[in-house]
Parts: C-alpha cells; structure tokens; sequence
C-alpha cells in the first residue's frame, strides 16, 4: 500500500471517528424532540398543537409574570397578538413569529410584551425554552426591569452591559425589540452579528492562532507558554466567556446555529476538530481550554505534587471513558440534561453561574496545585469526546 493511500484510510477513518461522535451527540439531543432547531416525531405535533392553544390563550403563568389576573378575558387578533379585556387595557404581543432565525445560547428564548391602552410597557413575560434556568432568570432579571414603563414609540432603555449569558441576553434584547417593533408595525431588521460582538469576537480567533503558531514552535519556551495559559484564562475565559462544553455541543446538535451569531463557538470548535487532523493531537485541550490553562498554571506554583503512579494515573484516566458514558446514558434516556448546568467552564462567567458550579470549579483549581489537570484527566467529558473523535490517529496514522 503506498502511502497516499495510507493516507486517504487514515484520513477517513478520522472522518468516521468524527461521525461517531457527531451520532452520539445527536441521540442526546434528539430525546428533547429536536435536531437541528425542528421539531421532530410526537414533539412536532406537540408544537403545531402548543402553536395553535398560543393563539387562543395563554398561560395563567404568562398571566401572571406579567402582571394580568387569571381570569382576564383575551381576545385573539391574530398568531402574535391578543387583545386585553376586549380592547380597553392594551395588547399582548408575542415576539415567537418574528424572532425565528433569534436564537438563545439553547434555542429561542420568545416573550410576551404587555402594552397599555397608551403604548406604555407594562409587563414582560418569557415564554417555554430551553436555556438553563440560573442563566436565564439572571439575564431576564438583568434586562426586562429596564423596558417596563418605557413608551414603544420611544423605547430606548439603559441595560447593563454584557457581561455573562452574551447569547441569553441578546437574544432576549432582540425578542423584546422585535415585540415592541411590532406593536409599533415597525419594519426595522434585526442585525446578526457574534453574541459576543466582533471586537470580542475578532480577540478570540486572534488567540486561537496565536495558539496555533506558538504551538508549532519547536523549541518551547516557558515564559510563551504561561503568556499563552495567562492570556486563554484572561481573554477567552474570564472576558469573552467562551469554551467547549457538552452542553454547547449538544445545543448546537439539538437547535442548530447561527454561524455568525455563534461564530466565536463556531471558530473553537473548528480549531478542536480540525487541527488533529494535521497531526496536533489534543490541541484544543492542551493550547486552547481556558478552564485547563487555569488549572496548569495552578500546577506551576510550586507547591509539591502528589505523586502518582503510572498505573493508578493510567485508571484515572480511564474513568473520564466511565463518565462520558454514564452522561450519555442519562441523556439519552431524557434524564440527565440537568447535570449539564454543572460543568465548571461557566464559572468563567461568574456574575451568572450557580454556587455549586463555582464550588466545583474552585475545587478543581485548587486541587491542581498538587495533581496538575485533575479534572480534565479524569473527568472531563469534552475532553473524551474529542479524545474519541481522535482515535484513528493513534491507531492509523501512517506516520507513527
């Protein structure tokens, strides 16, 4: 067998491994009932019928996040608006219709917008979705307060700047916007652009090519690779709030993306899965992880290591396989997406993270000072993924 030959085996078995994983990220997805943003099997008809008792009524919840008693009597005008007490206190406007291609860090993130007789917001209530719970309440809880009392022909609230949840927030910015535009039967477009927004956005790719190239020097120099460590922590982790994590990928399988608005996400992920394919084994946990440059730069303190053999160091690592899959098995049977609100990567964006994820995080970090890269020998599921998704070169690569 020559060696171009060598070489296309090789190539498509990694193309394989790649699949393979992809598959098993869908089937975790797919027990929500949806793959790349649709609704699929029973859930699609859940949806259509949820979508037509939505324009005859809602919630007693909605009713009340917005401030309407429950027996309040609504008269439909059409899919995204109800009349309030036939007509004498205001609107109702979802923003669901026009919001399609706005998407939360999980899915859309619609909302109900209530206007008074006079056009003055009076109440903002979210509707189903899928994000996590903790970031969401903090993002809603951090932008509609802002928009209540505002008058739609004039609405120009002061909302904090962005800083945790960039995709929550500004996918609730814009539902809101799109509600309050419609009631004004504005024709104003929504402008795509990175969550994060390109200043942010433009950081990050010029990180990962920094990355890259200090990755490909030969003759490595420590001080270039705490610069590297201290600036994936400060720039990727801490200020732009951007990593891998089971529940990004998932979303992404489960919801689909936008890749403009996702590009920051879009561009790590193009880094992980394909720089291996070039020989760089393991870049994206090695040169890029912010949560994995902490941890090492906890390790280069100085205090002393717990030493490890190789073989009880050998069956740590093979509990991080055993975790991947008790995950997975919990997802596929629709019972352990909550578990996916706990993984330490979010403590980065600590204004919005629970206690338990920044307990765990800190641990983690802690611990690194005497066993370097605990969580991410052990336990990390992204990790294994993409330790999976580079099988083939172990194994096939002509080279070795």
């Amino acid at each position: 067998m020559t060696p171009r030959q060598q070489n296309l085996i090789y190539f498509l078995q990694r193309l394989l491994s790649l699949l393979v994983v992809f598959l098993m990220l869908a089937a975790a997805a797919v027990w929500t009932g949806r793959l790349f943003g649709r609704d699929i099997g029973l859930s699609a008809n859940k949806a259509e019928e949820k979508k037509h008792a939505e324009q005859t009524t809602l919630t007693a919840d909605a009713l009340s996040a917005l401030g309407l008693p429950t027996g309040v009597s609504l008269t439909p005008k059409d899919s995204a608006t109800w009349l309030v007490a036939a007509g004498d206190s205001g609107v109702i406007v979802s923003s669901k219709p026009f919001t399609k291609d706005i998407e939360g860090f999980a899915g859309p993130v619609p909302v109900y917008v209530w206007f008074d007789a006079n056009g003055v917001i009076c109440g903002i209530a979210a509707a189903d979705n899928a994000e996590t719970p903790d970031f969401f309440r903090s993002a809603f809880e951090s932008i509609a307060p802002a928009w209540k009392g505002q008058a739609a022909a004039s609405a120009s609230p002061q909302v904090d700047a962005v800083t945790g949840a960039t995709y929550t927030r500004r996918a609730l910015t814009a539902n809101i916007r799109a509600a309050v535009d419609a009631y004004n039967a504005s024709t104003s477009a929504y402008v795509v652009q990175p969550a994060i927004g390109w200043a942010k956005t433009i950081a990050v790719g010029a990180l990962l090519i920094i990355g890259i190239a200090v990755s490909l020097i030969k003759k490595k120099q420590k001080w270039l690779r705490i610069a590297l460590l201290l600036l994936n922590v400060g720039v990727l982790g801490f200020w732009c709030g951007q990593f891998l994590s089971l529940s990004l990928l998932k979303g992404f399988v489960a919801n689909g993306f936008d890749p403009i608005l996702a590009l920051p996400s879009v561009l790590m992920l193009a880094v992980a899965v394909l720089l291996p394919l070039f020989g760089r084994k393991k870049h994206y946990c090695t040169w890029v992880c912010p949560y994995g440059s902490l941890q090492e730069l906890a390790a280069m303190v100085g205090l002393p290591h717990i030493k490890i053999g190789q073989k009880a160091w050998r069956v740590m690592g093979q509990a991080r396989t055993f975790v991947l899959a008790l995950l997975l098995l919990l997802l596929w049977t629709g019972f352990g997406a909550w578990l996916l609100d706990y993984e330490p990567f979010s403590a980065f964006i600590f204004t919005t993270a629970s206690p338990a994820v920044l307990i765990l995080a800190g641990a983690f970090v802690v611990t690194g000072l005497f066993v370097p890269r605990l969580w991410c020998h052990t336990f990390c599921p992204v990790g294994e993924l993409l330790s999976l998704a580079e099988t083939s070169l172990k194994k096939n690569n002509p080279k070795k």
